[in-house]
């Protein structure tokens, strides 16, 4: 019977253990009136105007459209709140660990999602920032222990009446960006 116990005691912890990596960080954090569906990053073909090289003689330089690729990053939402939704200050995070982030990118986008609809908020990456750092030889060996994570953190969520739902205390500070922010405040005095 104690064998039996003690084998018991022992499936439990290993049950309640499986799947846990304590550097597994949460894919999706957002306030609860806001639920993340999905995100993309990726690339998109876009059209842009160039200028050509002046010619020696003079005159006004040619220009031309041509097609370049942007790095982009897109996020899925749907309002669980009973108001309409007018401003998402959230963030793209690129992670190694819950101890070591290699970038997180800040954006603030004006929306309106009324209650209960799904928006997809979308921003243009100018520029991925990096630093150097060294690569160990686990880390060629094993490439997808070390595998970087994606995630989405949503900080704030502002509403149409003017009241904001921040994520936890520090995201008060994303809050007030947004409630400064003039096409965000514009569309507060439409509505």
């Amino acid at each position: 019977m104690k064998i039996a116990s003690t084998f018991i005691a022992c499936f439990l912890l290993l049950a309640v253990g499986y799947g846990q990596d304590k550097t597994e960080l949460p894919r999706y954090v957002a306030p609860t009136e806001l639920t993340i569906l999905k995100h993309n990053f990726g690339s998109e073909r876009r059209f842009v105007t160039e200028s050509t090289p002046q010619s020696a003689r003079g005159g006004e330089p040619a220009t031309r459209v041509v097609s370049q690729p942007v790095t982009t990053v897109s996020v899925r939402v749907k309002n669980k709140a009973t108001k309409t939704i007018v401003g998402v200050s959230w963030y793209f995070v690129l992670a190694r660990n819950s101890s070591e982030d290699y970038f997180s990118l800040p954006f603030v986008t004006p929306t309106d999602i009324s209650p209960q609809d799904t928006r997809t908020l979308k921003a243009q990456i100018e520029r991925l920032p990096g630093r150097a750092r060294a690569i160990t030889v686990d880390e060629l060996k094993h490439p997808d222990k070390n595998r970087a994570q994606e995630r989405i953190v949503i900080t704030c969520v502002l509403f149409s009446d003017g009241t904001s739902s921040p994520l936890n205390e520090a995201s008060q500070r994303d809050c007030r960006r947004m409630e400064i922010s003039p096409e965000i405040k514009r569309k507060i005095e439409k509505l």
